[in-house]
């Protein structure tokens, strides 16, 4: 079988889309949460300027972004190869969109809250930490667990730039093998392709499944302490006359 005789040459391929998706997962994370601290800062002078950058890079296709971050920045003197080019322009890409999620979890924890946290002595880092970030994680968990299989499914736009990954491994094995022997295998590689993304999105989806039930666990209890209260039956009091 085709896919067996190759296998190394995918496996490497499929090593480097993980590396790639991991770089990227984390690169976004990380200037999600700088554009959404930007975004909600308190100086208009920052909040404007990080806003206007967040929704242009929200609203260029990501393609271009890939492409402009390759060709562009090399004559502003910063030269990166395609790997750091291809996570660079995607991470940046999914810190625009992950900040407005970040951001409106952020808010929907009620303004009681973040008062409790500075009157129990849980100032800055460790009031949002420990009391502001927990409440907003059932919030901000199912979009961004959407956004983080986005970005794995991003990673096979570095094969555009001619990185080594999964499906870069599968068009360059296409081609060879239907000049080497005839008759094109791209329906085999390329749903093998779709099998192996799809395996990945899905295991990250039940990952982010199994967080949600855990940070929804508080409010579980309490939803059921309040039917178990309100099932209960009013107690009649009678009175003597």
């Amino acid at each position: 079988m085709l896919l067996l005789e190759f296998k190394s040459f995918l496996l490497e391929g499929l090593l480097n889309t993980l590396l790639l998706s991991s770089v990227m997962i984390a690169g976004g994370t990380l200037f999600a949460v700088i554009f959404a601290a930007g975004l909600s800062a308190k100086s208009a002078w920052v909040r404007r300027p990080v806003y206007c950058l967040v929704e242009c890079l929200r609203d260029i296709p990501l393609m271009v972004t890939v492409l402009m971050v390759y060709f562009v920045l090399p004559h502003a003197g910063l030269s990166l190869n395609p790997f750091w080019s291809s996570a660079v322009s995607v991470s940046v890409w999914g810190g625009a969109n992950g900040a407005h999620i970040i951001r409106a979890g952020l808010l929907s924890v009620p303004l009681g809250q973040r008062e409790a946290a500075l009157s129990s002595g849980l100032l800055g880092w460790k009031g949002l930490l420990l009391v502001i970030l927990p409440q907003a994680m059932p919030i901000i968990l199912p979009p961004y667990v959407s956004l983080v299989t986005s970005l794995t499914q991003a990673s096979s736009l570095g094969a555009v730039l001619g990185v080594n990954e999964l499906l870069r491994s599968a068009q360059i094995l296409i081609e060879q093998t239907t000049i080497a022997r005839g008759g094109s295998p791209a329906y085999l590689v390329y749903g093998s392709i779709l099998v192996v993304y799809f395996a990945l999105c899905w295991t990250i989806s039940a990952l982010g499944t199994k967080l949600e039930r855990h940070f929804a666990k508080p409010y579980l209890r309490s939803n059921d302490k309040a039917q178990q209260s309100a099932s209960k039956p009013p107690v009649l009091q009678s009175t003597m006359t």
